[in-house]
């Protein structure tokens, strides 16, 4: 089981992949985009 979006975040596949990535290899995961595409959102929905 793994990362796939919650109620308040729907998550692209590149994004689930990217982030059970992560959590599976127990590494940062560094998210990068313009203001406004829910970078903090999806820090909090991860906490």
């Amino acid at each position: 089981m793994g990362f796939s979006g919650t109620q308040n975040y729907i998550a692209g596949k590149e994004l689930q992949l990217a982030v059970n990535a992560a959590i599976t290899l127990e590494k940062p995961l560094l998210v990068k985009g313009e203001p406004g595409t829910g970078k903090t959102m999806l820090a909090e929905e991860l906490a």
